[in-house]
């Protein structure tokens, strides 16, 4: 498999989105050097675009189709700010990109309808520009410094007559106790004591409001800081389970290495876990023969360990024994994903499972209803991702085992991915080489996981 590739920087980024926004009616936020800002840092700053809103689904797809990018935020409630963010993988690290669509707004509150903002060579200008640099980030909770400042009140003063009229008749609508604040100190006043706090009190009033406290909660993962849930990118983050299935020979180990590898590069912490069926897992197995009756074969498991591991229903030629096995099997399941799974993925960890309860609607009693309760018993996997190559490069890789019963059972796998059983994806990883960054999409589909419920969220 070929190494993802390094020489895809920040400029690079920048290049891009202005490549594939091209002629739409969108604009750079912030101040007149952001940009250069944003490309010469190495942290999770945000690279902030304003677009039209009518433009929303395109954009999206240009620009996940154009960069690297990972989808780590996406709200689209009409009450409140409307954008999706995304994280893109540079030879540096992840940088981040936010993309707000139709209004400008903080939280519910309006600053500028997107009918209402003026764009000029894809920079704000006018009041839009006026709210971007100064309003936006004393709603959040800041006096900006002199020279974004002094943009601000430029920005007003080229503004026309109409245009700061509509701005303040908005500004008297969402925030009617900041208003007179906000146009004096565009109009060259110091800003008063005690302004910010007062801004905070009012986006908190609004975000409480009845009339927004539905598409607050909402979003609630959002809006309330992330503490000790902060993830590598300063977001709120949760754990991941990502199920590798496939088999022997398909590439999972290869996969669940190079994964894990290039997440603690970007700052997640990874652990593997094991679901694998071996008769090391069953240790109720001798139980149930006595129970049963059914003696040992040859008075003794002749079976070795490595038997064991390739043919995890080595030794149990009883149906009764299948049964039991099966059900042995599925409270395993139960219990090592609670004791090996429940609690990293709990303190926000991606826990990498070399197989899955999947296992068991095959093996040892096909059609088990101990498979259904094992699928019941233990959650979904966040992320699910089958390794695949030709059937010929996975038999050359592990020929222990038939080549048409391994063509078979990766076809099972291949069935299995097809009904989704990922919550967030499901995902087919080329383990042939042909493709020059196999594991990237898994990667990108793991970090949007661990910040998204899903990837069709809105």
């Amino acid at each position: 498999m070929t190494a993802v590739p390094t020489g895809f920087q920040r400029a690079d980024v920048v290049e891009a989105l202005a490549n594939v926004l091209g002629d739409r009616r969108w604009a750079w936020q912030g101040a007149r050097d952001a940009v250069d800002q944003w490309m010469a840092a190495d942290d999770a700053k945000d690279l902030d675009i304003w677009c039209e809103g009518s433009q929303r689904e395109d954009v999206i797809r240009v620009v996940e189709q154009a960069l690297p990018a990972a989808r780590v935020e996406h709200a689209t409630d009409p009450k409140r700010l409307q954008h999706t963010g995304w994280a893109v993988a540079t030879g540096a690290g992840l940088a981040i990109v936010d993309v707000t669509f139709s209004d400008l707004r903080v939280g519910p509150i309006v600053l500028l309808a997107g009918s209402e903002v003026e764009v000029l060579d894809h920079r704000l200008v006018g009041t839009a520009a006026a709210a971007d640099l100064f309003v936006r980030p004393l709603l959040r909770g800041r006096i900006v410094e002199d020279s974004r400042l002094a943009q601000a009140r430029q920005a007003w003063a080229q503004a026309t007559d109409v245009a700061r009229k509509a701005a303040v008749d908005t500004w008297s609508t969402s925030m009617p106790t900041l208003v007179d604040d906000i146009v004096a100190v565009l109009a060259g006043s110091e800003p008063p004591a005690g302004l910010v706090k007062r801004a905070r009190r009012v986006l908190l009033k609004s975000t409480v409001a009845p009339r927004n406290l539905g598409s607050s909660w909402r979003q609630r993962h959002t809006i309330l800081p992330a503490g000790r849930h902060k993830g590598p990118l300063g977001h709120r983050a949760r754990g991941v389970v990502v199920a590798t299935v496939g088999t022997d020979g398909s590439g999972k180990s290869t996969v669940a290495t190079e994964l894990a590898q290039r997440l603690e590069a970007f700052g997640f912490t990874t652990r593997t876990a094991y679901f694998g069926m071996a008769r090391g897992n069953l240790p109720g197995v001798g139980l149930a023969r006595k129970l049963l009756g059914v003696p040992e074969p040859g008075g003794e498991d002749k079976s070795s360990a490595a038997d064991q591991v390739k043919d995890p229903d080595a030794g149990l030629d009883h149906p009764g024994l299948r049964k039991a096995a099966a059900w042995f099997y599925a409270l395993e399941y139960g219990w090592r994903y609670a004791s090996t799974v429940a609690g990293p993925k709990r303190r926000g960890e991606v826990v990498i499972c070399d197989r899955y309860v999947y296992d068991l609607r095959e093996s040892p009693w096909p059609g088990s209803r101990a498979a259904k309760f094992a699928q019941w018993l233990v959650p979904a996997p966040d992320v699910m991702a089958l390794p695949d190559a030709p059937a010929e490069m996975i038999h050359a890789r592990k020929p222990e085992r038939p080549l048409a019963e391994q063509a078979a059972q990766q076809q099972m796998f291949r069935d299995l991915l097809a009904e989704g059983p990922g919550r967030c994806a499901n995902l087919i990883v080329d383990t042939s080489g042909a493709s020059q960054d196999a594991v990237g999409p898994l990667v990108r589909a793991v970090i949007s996981a661990a910040h998204l419920d899903s990837f069709d969220r809105s």
